[in-house]
């Protein structure tokens, strides 16, 4: 099974604890190829980047099916550019904002979203509408803190972002926290274990879908609304 994972930004930085997370939680018989979009985009912090991002991670799948890829990943918790992802795939796709959502759904009562920027607040809440889990979701709530800042937070640094977590979950009344940005990627298990509660990250709930999915010969429907434009 070939797995192709497309960071929608140009950080490479960000790209390797992209693969280091996929690799932590993929079966032995996986290959994970992790790349960037390469649209020239610094970190995804909004609509317009999300818009430039977008083409790079079409770019980038168009080349995977080319190369013979299953299925594929995109490791924004934007979504970027995933229904068109679809139309032009044979193999499954999902995003991690979306892969979060459903783990979230499954392990308790309503989940809230930390996310790094409040410019993500408006995207990420309308997906969550979008994929019917309007009442789970009990808000998206920003950390301040630009997205490339992430990957290498000070030990003071996730502690303030520990609290502000616990002040999310507090205030919203979430049995379940999810990661809205890759760049939390790495901090799952210590989010976990200090919340005492489930933190899902969706770059390993992705990952872990996409091989259920591709194990079980399942692929996005073309009946209609994903058919491949055969004018492209």
């Amino acid at each position: 099974m070939k797995i192709l994972v497309i960071n929608p930004n140009d950080s490479n930085d960000m790209r390797l604890l992209i693969e280091q997370s996929c690799r932590e939680v993929a079966s032995q018989s996986t290959d994970i190829t992790v790349v960037c979009a390469g649209a020239g985009v610094a970190s995804v912090e909004g609509y317009y980047d999300g818009a430039i991002a977008q083409v790079g991670v079409l770019e980038q799948i168009q080349l995977g099916e080319k190369e013979g890829f299953d299925a594929y990943l995109i490791a924004c918790a934007d979504d970027t550019g995933l229904y068109a992802a679809r139309e032009i795939a044979k193999g499954p796709v999902i995003g991690i904002g979306e892969a979060a959502m459903h783990y979230a759904s499954m392990l308790g009562y309503g989940f809230a979203i930390l996310t790094a920027q409040s410019k993500s607040i408006a995207i990420l809440s309308q997906n969550a509408i979008n994929y019917g889990f309007e009442r789970q979701c009990k808000g998206v709530y920003a950390a301040c803190i630009p997205v490339l800042a992430l990957e290498a937070l000070s030990e003071s640094e996730r502690t303030h972002l520990v609290a502000r977590a616990e002040a999310i979950l507090q205030h919203s009344e979430a049995e379940v926290l999810v990661f809205g940005c890759a760049g939390l990627t790495q901090q799952q298990s210590h989010f976990s274990h200090k919340l005492n509660l489930p933190v899902v990250d969706g770059v390993r709930a992705g990952v872990s879908m996409l091989e259920g999915l591709v194990r079980n010969k399942l692929q996005t429907s073309k009946r209609n609304t994903f058919q491949t434009n055969t004018m492209a």
